[in-house]
């Protein structure tokens, strides 16, 4: 079992119709448990420079076949070795093919009965009925963007197509017609195009008001035989995706504008690294907002309070409108968060007691 960062590649023996068959699974270690993430063809037509399956790179060419591809991994789901299905694949050949057989993958799957999470990653280009399809038998449903407009995409993939019509319309197109925006995700390949953070935290706002449920950025790494590789690009560091991880969540999740967060900006557009979190940089940058009064406070005003999120700032106001809210229910709901949470806080109209006693 040979594990390499976030894969790892358990074998079983697969039963045929005259011999035994040992196939590796191909496992990746996702936030939500093991997924058998693979391509159904890593044939592709494309150039784009970043990718070690381009046209041009000397990677093996293979293809599963629909029913060896369904049989390994309920074979693998039985095992339990995966949670569920990554299926992409390379694009070889027109993009309604490609991404229908995708679909055809996970109706298959659905047809013997599996009734677990299914994601599939589709085509530049795929046509808005196959999008449906695949929302109705996918649990999320993702088209890669890859880069923040048209001229960083054509920067790194000239021959995928156009980045609005045939990847960011279709991607809109996803997320209007399904009921669970989570269903819909992209993906960026950070750092490649040269794109600086304001230039995607644009789009990220734009995204998020638009009803796509989850934003992915891949730090780019170079592949030797690639064109990038050729030119040396240099990686992108890991702290530079979650510092961008952590500035969607808060446009998505608190309700933070872009502007709000340009104070955090150096002159090249970028966030510099620090290791004080993104959300306590913007309340040192944003001092006019404090002290928030939790008596009063709407659920915005809560949610930029460093130690308050989401969940505890609904629970405030919950209290609060059961007339329950005090100095120490306050203390109780913020937990851990607690001790940031109070320096931002004006704690005067709650109750009695001293602060001194909850700290």
């Amino acid at each position: 079992m040979a594990w390499s960062w976030k894969w790892r590649s358990p074998s079983i023996l697969l039963e045929g119709a005259e011999r035994f068959e040992r196939v590796e699974i191909p496992v990746y270690r996702s936030t939500g448990g093991p997924l058998f993430k693979t391509l159904l063809s890593s044939g592709c037509r494309m150039d784009c420079r970043y990718c070690p399956f381009a046209s041009g790179t000397r990677t093996p060419r293979e293809m599963w076949h629909r029913s060896k591809l369904v049989r390994v991994f309920l074979e693998a789901y039985r095992r339990g070795l995966v949670r569920g299905l990554f299926l992409s694949s390379g694009f070889y050949g027109d993009p309604e093919r490609v991404s229908l057989d995708l679909v055809e993958v996970a109706e298959e799957l659905r047809r013997r009965g599996y009734k677990g999470y299914i994601h599939l990653r589709l085509m530049p280009g795929t046509p808005s009925w196959v999008i449906r399809e695949a929302l109705r038998v996918a649990n999320r449903v993702g088209l890669n963007l890859e880069a923040p407009g048209p001229s960083f995409f054509a920067e790194i993939a000239p021959s995928k197509g156009g980045w609005n019509l045939d990847l960011l319309s279709r991607l809109l197109y996803a997320a209007s017609v399904t009921r669970y925006p989570s269903h819909v995700d992209t993906q960026f390949v950070l750092g490649a195009s040269g794109e600086s953070d304001l230039d995607v935290l644009k789009l990220v706002e734009y995204l998020v008001g638009s009803g796509v449920g989850r934003i992915h950025f891949s730090p780019y790494t170079p592949v030797p035989g690639t064109a990038l590789a050729r030119v040396r690009r240099r990686p992108t560091p890991l702290w530079r995706s979650r510092q961008l991880y952590e500035a969607e969540t808060l446009i998505r999740d608190y309700g933070f504008r872009l502007r709000d967060l340009e104070p955090l900006l150096d002159d090249e557009g970028n966030i510099p690294p620090s290791l004080v979190s993104l959300k306590r940089r913007l309340a040192q940058a944003h001092p006019e907002w404090f002290p928030v009064d939790p008596e009063t406070a709407s659920l915005w005003e809560l949610l930029r309070v460093p130690g308050i999120g989401p969940r505890r700032a609904r629970r405030i106001i919950a209290a609060r409108a059961r007339g329950e809210l005090s100095l120490h229910v306050l203390r109780r709901l913020l937990g851990s968060g607690w001790r940031i949470a109070q320096r931002y806080l004006d704690l005067s109209s709650l109750g009695t007691g001293t602060l001194d006693s909850y700290t």
